[in-house]
């Protein structure tokens, strides 16, 4: 099976059209999406109708989706996230609401498990880039492969090793066969808001037949996005930092 994940698209429609296509023919199987489709960007409605309409996709809530319904506060995010959210929450419609509502926080396939997060605590959002959540990440699970996102940063964790996957050197991915049977947290990065230093937007291909991670890197019109940040009356920050990926 060749399973493509990607999280984190943030309402940035230029980003998704462009991973999408980009992926068009590379034999996918079947998509997850880790969660936040919304925040930051100018597109919400936009970016969870596309995904919506995906063939073989699932969808996990990641924590600007769920804030967009008020199940938590975006009073406790940053101030341009949170008048993100405040704006987000007036354009969303009433089916998209309804779908955000919807989405569980964890799935579980054969080896695998997917949250936006963590697994231990899914929705105190904490992020998994250190020793110390990655190893309660490893206990609160039984699965040899965990699939993140959150961070907006590509990473694999073993148990013994933090692997940050630099790609800003490859022309556009980077394979990683597993040559092992030792449990790996991998963070698929980030769609519509990258923060590893590479504006380009990341997401993930597992081939299961070959134990191969695939990270694919995609350039799209980052200034239009940018763009319509602005003439939204977005707060101009996030579309600032999609020029320089951080």
């Amino acid at each position: 099976m060749r399973l493509m994940i990607f999280s984190d698209i943030h309402g940035n429609l230029e980003a998704l059209e462009s991973m999408l296509s980009d992926a068009t023919d590379r034999n996918i199987h079947r998509r997850i999406c880790l969660g936040d489709i919304v925040g930051y960007g100018p597109y919400p409605n936009e970016c969870i109708d596309l995904v919506r309409s995906l063939k073989n996709c699932r969808c996990l809530a990641g924590n600007h989706d769920v804030a967009a319904l008020w199940e938590t506060s975006p009073y406790g995010m940053s101030s341009e996230a949170k008048e993100a959210i405040l704006w987000t929450m007036d354009q969303l419609s009433k089916e998209n609401k309804k779908f955000l509502g919807e989405l569980p926080d964890s799935l579980d396939i054969a080896d695998m498990t997917f949250v936006h997060a963590n697994p231990y605590n899914p929705r105190g959002w904490r992020y998994v880039m250190d020793r110390k959540y990655a190893l309660r990440s490893f206990a609160a699970t039984r699965c040899r492969h965990l699939f993140i996102g959150h961070s907006h940063r590509p990473l694999i964790i073993t148990r013994k090793h933090l692997l940050a996957i630099d790609l800003q050197t490859i022309a556009g991915s980077m394979k990683y066969r597993i040559k092992d049977k030792r449990r790996r947290i991998i963070n698929c990065g980030s769609v519509g808001q990258p923060r590893d230093k590479d504006s380009r937007s990341c997401y993930l291909i597992y081939d299961s037949r070959k134990q191969q991670l695939e990270f694919y890197r995609v350039y799209y019109n980052i200034e239009k996005t940018a763009q319509a940040i602005l003439s939204t009356g977005l707060p101009s920050q996030p579309g600032k930092r999609l020029l320089k990926g951080v």
